[in-house]
């Protein structure tokens, strides 16, 4: 019994001890952080110095020439403003070839006179 309690004993030591440095580590940083924003507040860093940006900061593309600007998006864009033409160009063929035919079945069949116009029909 008496080794159990030597035992918890000194699992309490570890424990409080761990417990002090965690409690030291956090007034040093927090102390730490304060006189940083104090610093950054009183006098802010410059541009230069601003690691994060430099990090994060876009490389510059380098320049390309109009004319392959302009190939490119010719060569992305043309093939689908080729298939919307295509398909332009058959609704415009089926709406003109429904429209004659309904201009010829006018003409074959007029409503109160002749509906076919055949020379049997006009006394021939």
């Amino acid at each position: 019994m008496a080794s159990s309690n030597r035992d918890q004993g000194s699992s309490t030591e570890i424990i409080d001890e761990a417990l002090r440095l965690v409690d030291t580590l956090q007034r040093r940083l927090l102390a730490a952080g304060l006189r940083r924003q104090v610093n950054n507040v009183t006098s802010p860093r410059s541009r230069e110095e601003d690691v994060w940006a430099e990090a994060v900061k876009p490389e510059p593309e380098p320049e390309v020439p109009v004319a392959d600007q302009v190939l490119a998006i010719a060569r992305e864009t043309l093939p689908e403003v080729g298939r919307h033409l295509s398909a332009a160009g058959a609704l415009v063929f089926d709406a003109m070839s429904r429209s004659l035919s309904a201009v010829e079945r006018s003409l074959r069949y007029r409503p109160g006179g002749e509906s076919s116009g055949s020379p049997s029909e006009t006394g021939r």
